[in-house]
């Protein structure tokens, strides 16, 4: 083959890597579960920030003990006061809302988008059944008597909340 030929399919074929908006990325969900109904997100260096405010605390209580893999705290454990009201940190819908695991206390289970898990642990009350759609910062439940217990997950696998919150 000709050599300016093979240069100019190899031009022709990188001219798709570029932008004309550098430092922009367009993330786009294709998972058939995705919860919201947006399907492009936009990401600029310029606000970065604003991803952080899809997300909220769910408790108004100063942490107690942070996430840690090394002791194996896989969550955030909050200093309240019994009757506190929890909130969702994000749209999503409750897939358990239960007690059938008595360690965990009354506990709620929301499903996010893009895979996301949040887990409320240790309620006196909850305000919210399986199958029902939550928006964010939507009361969910209500602070017990032991410390509230905050975890997230990433599909199974445990992901620091303060990343996110």
């Amino acid at each position: 083959m000709d050599t300016k030929l093979i240069t100019l399919v190899v031009f022709v074929c990188l001219s798709g890597c570029l932008t004309n908006q550098p430092g922009q990325v367009v993330v786009e969900e294709k998972s058939f579960n995705a919860v919201e109904s947006s399907s492009q997100v936009s990401i600029s260096k310029s606000n970065k920030s604003n991803v952080k405010k899809n997300w909220s605390l769910p408790v108004d209580s100063p942490i107690q003990k942070n996430y840690s893999e090394k002791d194996g705290h896989y969550g955030l454990t909050f200093d309240n006061a019994p009757g506190q009201e929890v909130r969702s940190v994000r749209k999503g819908e409750v897939v358990y809302s239960g007690d059938r695991m008595a360690s965990y206390g009354k506990m709620i289970i929301i499903k996010h988008a893009y895979g996301f898990y949040s887990i409320y642990n240790q309620n006196q009350k909850l305000l919210v059944s399986e199958g029902d759609t939550i928006e964010k910062g939507e009361l969910i439940a209500i602070t017990g008597d032991k410390p509230f217990y905050f975890e997230m997950k990433k599909y199974e696998e445990p992901i620091n909340p303060l990343k996110y919150l």
